[in-house]
């Protein structure tokens, strides 16, 4: 018995190449198409299954241009039956994971982190890639405020990035 070979192709937009993507985001990116399009979809899991899979023991190609990879996914959304939920499938990104406690380890004062962030995103932006995780906020906001454990300056810390983060981000 022969295990299937793991080489799921970088998806690739203009210079930016996304390798860390799977089931959950294209199932994420299908129900936010149905939702949009008004159709249930009870059954995205196991679609993003299969076009994961597809993508890890058939596809030969090492890197997709992002738009292609929609243009086969809206494809086979009208081949199952689904092409109001194809009609509404937008490109994206997966989404880009910004490490905030090791940002505000370079930067620990405020006003420099929050420059450092800003400017971070806005990069990420300018290359097309505009979905963003946010990882380490408890950690960030015990280094912003100076704290080594929870009280309200790190909580109020914890606030302002996340207001800063929401502020942003949309």
């Amino acid at each position: 018995m022969r295990i299937a070979e793991h080489r799921r192709p970088l998806l690739q937009r203009g210079q930016c190449i996304a390798a860390d993507y799977g089931e959950e985001w294209v199932e994420q990116v299908l129900r936010e198409a149905a939702k949009e399009a008004g159709v249930s979809l009870p059954y995205a899991r196991e679609v993003a299954e299969g076009i994961v899979q597809y993508l890890d023991e058939w596809c030969r190609m090492p890197t997709l241009p992002l738009e292609y990879f929609f243009a086969r996914v809206r494809n086979l959304l009208r081949e199952i039956g689904l092409p109001r939920v194809a009609d509404h499938l937008h490109v994206q990104t997966p989404p880009v994971d910004i490490e905030l406690d090791t940002l505000a380890g370079e930067e620990p004062l405020p006003l420099f982190f929050y420059t450092k962030l800003r400017e971070r995103m806005e990069d990420l932006r300018r290359r097309g890639l505009n979905v963003y995780h946010f990882s380490g906020a408890h950690r960030c906001s015990l280094v912003l405020g100076a704290r080594r454990r929870s009280c309200p300056t790190q909580r109020r810390a914890l606030r302002e990035l996340q207001q800063f983060i929401t502020a942003r981000a949309a």
